[in-house]
């Protein structure tokens, strides 16, 4: 069962990760909670809220449709188990938009594993497992 979880971050893709990510620091009060190397060669961010109820990820994407300038990528929540959570998914016939579970060797300490479903009306909803 998924349901009841802890909000984890809001995924953010963005144009300019640098000048979004000090904007949300100057203006909005945010934390880097983490700050992580990407493949494309931009940074990753996870900012945080002063009293740690919302983290944003914040990444780059240069190949962002105008339609999606702005707008949320996904809303991740905590797992303690992935597999278990993907099995639950996939048994129920949820839409999966990532190939199976996917990691992420370099973020946090041990890294993280994820997967994405889809709602009926397209939201990415992930689950999140921080190694």
């Amino acid at each position: 069962m998924i349901k009841n979880r802890p909000l984890d971050h809001i995924g953010l893709a963005v144009t300019d990760v640098e000048a979004d990510a000090a904007w949300y620091q100057r203006v909005l009060g945010f934390t880097v909670k983490g700050k992580f190397p990407s493949s494309d060669g931009h940074n990753v961010y996870f900012l945080t809220s002063k009293d740690g109820s919302v983290t944003y990820e914040m990444y780059q994407n240069d190949n962002l449709p105008a339609d999606a300038i702005g707008k949320i990528d996904h809303i991740s929540y905590v797992s303690n188990d992935i597999e278990a959570d993907y099995r639950f998914c996939a048994d129920a016939g949820y839409s999966i938009s990532t190939d199976g579970i996917e990691g992420i060797p370099n973020f946090w300490e041990k890294g993280c594993r994820y997967f994405k479903i889809v709602s009926p009306t397209g939201e990415q909803i992930e689950l999140c497992q921080v190694l």
